[in-house]
């Protein structure tokens, strides 16, 4: 559906609005406010209408309406006191004034009406349409603990940021319709490893070569669905697998653990003629298998032989055979072959290398290989995709999104499914959400059997605060063909979209079943990731015990799987613990540890995340010299890897320790740069989170009038993005701004609603605490300051989007 009015139209189809310079970018719930009224139009819409059909929560302020209705005009260039196009109707509302005109889509070709829908009993019919793209935001893949201190008193509060990775004042992102015709049900394949019989360690790089090779091909005919290499190394990794992996018995195990029927086995032999002096002179020969998991039986083979330089057309012959054997020979004649991979040999080599160390998680040794690539193969979309992951595992945001926008621009050509993939990826890297979702969703539409990207729409939805949608898109997959439905990751991202509605118990519920479900199929990388999972939850329903054992025993996997930055995140999330339970002994032991291990890696991102943990720990000790050195290293971190989400946190940090040492003047620039910061990335929670700082400035100044206006600008944020924890801890702030101003009939009625909102967060120590407050305050009039006493809490809860950096390393 599409409306015209003077020089714009509205897409509702395409969720885009155009005008004479092209397309114009709202928010939204902007968006969504003028779809309302121009669908309602000439009808006088209330304000508590327009709440009701363009938020459709409860207690959000009618300044929500002003203000969507303000940026709506000012995108449309109408004057409010000459209105063309929206009109304000004095004490009844607004109403749509420009004549429109409807214009009805073209009917659909009838033949495509009559195609069924596949999977269309496994899918559920999902009809919301995505919202416009909002402005770029930092999502919460990295998640950052922010030392929260003073309420009025000057005594810390540290609290660990929730899930909700990703915070922003954006509208939320779901599925579009349900899948159409498409390719479904097809049968998954493996690629395992190839042996390398000439056992020379300088062929070893062949192995992942051709793994990638084959997986171009097997996917682009869209016959055969193809297991990740992640998927496969940490499978490989989980079992303990060696040169048997094709024996019938491990072939078994393989099967369980990755959901496959088929499995891509294999060797390679190269070999030099007598008299050759060089390896340009070499011969390989290739030999593939397709074994069925449950028979063992080979299915399809191929064989090649050539001149070593001529391992991509050997290896792309190999799997056209494979495929031809399998009854799909006719279909890959117009696929573009897999050259589109490497401009040659030497580059193919490169990012082959790098490939395999980013899947054993050693992106430093990954990066010099992909740039010597990049310098020989400088369009290559692959390379700067690899090079993408790489920056981004190292924690250098900024460079991972330049990477990813290059690869995307270069993907002219490829299989559409392999653009799709990589634009997902770049909207990603650029902490864009709800376009990564868009391109998801339509991923998971045309290829409605495949988990991956069904879970990575899930991720998506939930990172831009639609855990909701998240939940629906979740339910569908549970759904599908075992082993599918049954995948312990589902329960995984269950976790992650109940974290960001503030449900916990649904957390640990979630995250028991995948630790069950791993354990079932030898899953040991997941089962790590669940027991953190489950970690956390457990630390916010106040089981400290259960979560320290859970981080131990995730921790102890890592170690063994050798991934020592998730060991070291699990031994950060330990020191947590101990901080929430008053052992800082415990705590600075663990984080003397950590620290030097992450530096060592190279693990930016963690280590910056470590250091502000460690300093709310010593300036809840009362160090506060040593706590700002902390900071000060961190921020150094998050400044040179362009983590601007972390940096507005540290900043507020920074902040709140200047202000509780009564230096308001010295808190302002860094809380005011975090609000400028947080404003400009479209992030609701990290505004708000810096608005309730700069409140305390306020009020230490003596401006309360100040104070409340930002505190009721934090409430509004917390409101509109549903951030309940948000909201508790405001309501906290304002009822000691209102002790510290006298108002104590204010102040009790502000500690009243942050009570009912503890309480609906089950977090049982500060509830106590608000009603001893509250019983002091009953008792006493006109008493002096007395700030509210929060314990040290290992979560955080924002529902806009997963923000919780707890260093654990749960994705393994």
């Amino acid at each position: 559906m599409r409306y015209r009015f003077g020089e714009h139209t509205l897409d509702l189809e395409a969720s885009r609005l155009l005008g004479p310079e092209g397309e114009i970018r709202l928010r939204p719930q902007a968006f969504r406010m003028l779809e309302v009224l121009a669908e309602s139009a000439p009808k006088i819409l209330s304000q508590e209408a327009l709440l009701d059909q363009v938020w459709g929560v409860e207690h959000l302020s009618p300044a929500s309406v002003k203000q969507a209705i303000s940026e709506v005009r000012q995108a449309l260039g109408d004057d409010p006191s000459r209105p063309r196009i929206i009109e304000t109707v004095h004490r009844r509302g607004y109403r749509f004034i420009a004549p429109i005109e409807r214009i009805d889509p073209a009917p659909p070709p009838s033949e495509l009406a009559t195609q069924p829908l596949p999977m269309s009993k496994v899918l559920a019919k999902i009809n919301e349409v995505l919202p416009p793209s909002p402005p770029p935001v930092r999502t919460g893949r990295r998640l950052a603990i922010a030392l929260l201190v003073p309420l009025l008193a000057g005594l810390a509060v540290v609290t660990l940021l929730g899930l909700s990775r990703p915070d922003r004042a954006a509208g939320p992102a779901r599925a579009t319709a349900p899948p159409a015709a498409s390719p479904s049900g097809r049968r998954a394949v493996a690629i395992l490893a190839f042996r390398n019989l000439s056992a020379h360690p300088q062929d070893a790089w062949i192995s992942p070569a051709l793994g990638e090779i084959l997986g171009f091909e097997l996917t682009a005919p869209g016959r055969l669905r193809v297991i990740p290499a992640d998927n496969v190394e940490r499978m490989r990794r989980e079992l303990g697998l060696g040169e048997d992996e094709a024996a019938p018995a491990s072939l078994a195990r393989i099967g369980r653990n990755l959901g496959t029927s088929l499995v891509v086995t294999g060797s390679y032999l190269v070999s030099r003629p007598a008299g050759a002096s060089d390896e340009t002179r070499d011969k390989i020969r290739i030999q593939l298998m397709v074994q069925d998991i449950r028979s063992g039986e080979t299915i399809a083979w191929a064989r090649e032989t050539g001149a070593r330089e001529e391992l991509l057309d050997l290896a792309t012959a190999a799997a056209r055979g494979l495929l031809g054997s399998l009854g799909s020979r006719g279909e890959v004649a117009s696929q573009p072959g897999a050259a589109a991979l490497a401009a040659n040999a030497e580059s193919l080599r490169l990012w082959s290398e790098a490939a395999a160390r980013l899947r054993v998680r050693d992106a430093m040794a990954a990066v010099p290989l992909l740039q010597r690539a990049e310098s020989i193969d400088p369009d290559n979309p692959f390379v700067h995709d690899a090079l993408a992951a790489s920056w981004s595992r190292l924690g250098f945001d900024g460079k991972a999104a330049a990477a990813a926008g290059k690869a995307l621009a270069l993907a002219e050509g490829l299989p559409r499914e392999i653009r799709l993939r990589l634009e997902a990826r770049a909207h990603d890297m650029r902490f864009e959400p709800a376009e990564a979702a868009q391109s998801y969703a339509e991923l998971w539409r045309l290829f409605p059997d495949n988990l991956e990207y069904g879970l990575g729409l899930a991720a998506a939805q939930t990172q831009s605060g639609a855990a909701e949608s998240s939940l629906t898109t979740l339910e569908a997959m549970r759904k599908l063909p075992p082993p599918d439905g049954a995948d312990p990751r589902i329960d995984l991202a269950e976790f992650d979209a109940a974290w960001g509605l503030g449900d916990f118990a649904r957390c640990r519920d979630a995250a028991q079943r995948a630790v069950q479900k791993a354990e079932a199929r030898s899953a040991t990388v997941l089962l790590a990731m669940g027991r953190v999972s489950r970690g956390w939850a457990l630390s916010r329903l106040g089981q400290g015990d259960a979560a320290l054992a859970d981080f131990r025993a995730a921790g102890a996997i890592y170690r063994r799987m050798g991934d020592r930055g998730a060991a070291a995140g699990a031994r950060a999330a330990e020191a947590l613990i101990h901080q929430s339970q008053g052992k800082p002994a415990e705590a600075r032991q663990i984080y003397e540890e950590v620290l030097p291990v992450l530096h060592e890696i190279g693990d930016r991102t963690r280590e910056a995340k470590t250091l502000n943990n460690f300093a709310a720990l010593v300036g809840g000790a009362g160090d506060k010299a040593r706590a700002t050195e902390l900071l000060e290293r961190s921020l150094a971190i998050k400044r040179e890897i362009e983590d601007l989400q972390g940096t507005a946190t540290t900043l507020v940090n920074l902040g709140n320790l200047r202000e509780i040492q009564g230096d308001a003047r010295g808190a302002r620039p860094y809380l005011e740069e975090a609000i400028g910061l947080s404003r400009r990335l479209g992030d609701s929670h990290g505004t708000a989170l810096a608005l309730r700082g700069i409140s305390r400035v306020h009020v230490r100044e003596g401006h309360f009038d100040a104070g409340r206006a930002a505190l009721d600008e934090g409430l509004g944020l917390c409101r509109q993005t549903g951030d309940v924890e948000g909201l508790a801890q405001t309501e906290l702030v304002l009822a000691s701004l209102e002790q510290n101003a006298g108002r104590l009939d204010e102040a009790r009625d502000h500690y009243e609603k942050s009570l009912a909102l503890w309480m609906k967060l089950k977090d049982q120590e500060t509830v106590a605490e608000v009603r001893a407050e509250l019983a002091k305050l009953g008792g006493r009039e006109g008493r002096e300051h007395a700030g509210l006493v929060l314990r040290q809490r290992p979560a955080k809860n924002s529902s806009t989007a997963r923000r919780r950096e707890d260093c654990s390393g749960r994705s393994g």
